[in-house]
């Protein structure tokens, strides 16, 4: 079995992040708030009144949101594909192993695309909280390539195993620890919600997009033969 059996999870995911999208949209767009900005709001929203240097609530929050802001830092991500990709290649197989490095570098490249294309300058609304390097901030790299990277790995195992159960896990799992890096991103001061939004539409529609051609070479190959 090649095709996950929940790769519908993908395209769902991406029209509630895509609905999200267009409500930061239209509330700009009426005013809601002033002349600020719905984004800016919920970055100042989210520091401590007359300290803007400390997340609101306990040390333990602004430690555990650094903490998996590191979770989709290229440190991470570079080890555990490393990893995935020795795993594929000695227990999946030679195809699994090309189409995930082949996915996770085209997902990175595109994302440096992007951002070269975009230019858009990092918030400077609060300090931040987390090291970045590089001033462009659309689309957020921590949030699409942990997509790219996590979900392609869970997608990948769920075709491994006929558990529902555990078909479930390695499905929902990768798409809301990405939504968790996401948001720490957000929480850390050095993104604006709509570059994380933005990561977010961007890893799903090209791991998406990679599974579906994917599916269509293996349908093609075993025509074929």
């Amino acid at each position: 079995m090649f095709h996950p059996p929940l790769l519908r999870i993908v395209p769902m995911a991406l029209i509630a992040v895509i609905v999200l999208s267009l409500v930061f949209v239209t509330v700009d767009g009426l005013g809601v708030f002033g002349a600020e900005r719905l984004e800016t709001l919920l970055i100042r929203s989210m520091r401590s009144l007359g300290n803007p240097d400390r997340m609101i609530g306990p040390p333990i929050i602004e430690e555990s949101m650094r903490d998996f802001t590191a979770l989709g830092g290229y440190a991470v991500l570079i080890m555990v594909s490393v990893c995935f990709s020795i795993f594929a290649l000695v227990e999946l197989s030679r195809e699994s192993f090309r189409f995930f490095v082949v996915t996770v570098f085209g997902g990175f490249f595109l994302n440096v695309l992007l951002k070269s294309l975009v230019q858009r300058d990092r918030p400077a609304i609060v300090p931040h909280l987390s090291l970045v390097e590089g001033s462009t901030s659309f689309p957020s790299a921590h949030a699409m390539m942990s997509v790219v990277v996590f979900v392609t790995i869970g997608l990948v195992l769920s075709t491994r195993t006929r558990d529902r159960h555990l078909q479930r896990l390695f499905s929902i799992f990768p798409v809301w620890l990405s939504f968790v890096i996401g948001v720490s991103r957000v929480c850390m001061g050095v993104h604006y919600p709509t570059d994380i939004l933005g990561g977010w539409a961007l890893g799903l529609l090209w791991t998406w997009a990679a599974f579906r051609v994917r599916l269509r070479i293996l349908q093609g190959a075993a025509g074929g033969a």
